[in-house]
């Protein structure tokens, strides 16, 4: 999640933003400290224009 977000250039608080999701949140779930649900995957999918699946894959 966080090379897509950079790759779009977006900080966490437009991320946050564009996906209703609280900043410490999403900062989290970059530091693989917090769970992610399937539907708070899928609107960090479309806060970063992104099918789901991108966030899934393993890079």
């Amino acid at each position: 999640m966080r090379r897509l977000r950079a790759a779009r250039g977006l900080s966490q608080e437009a991320l946050a933003y564009e996906s209703g999701l609280n900043r410490t949140y999403l900062s989290g779930v970059e530091r693989s400290e917090r769970n992610v649900s399937i539907d708070n995957i899928a609107r960090i999918a479309e806060g970063l224009a992104v099918e789901p699946w991108k966030l899934l894959k393993n890079e």
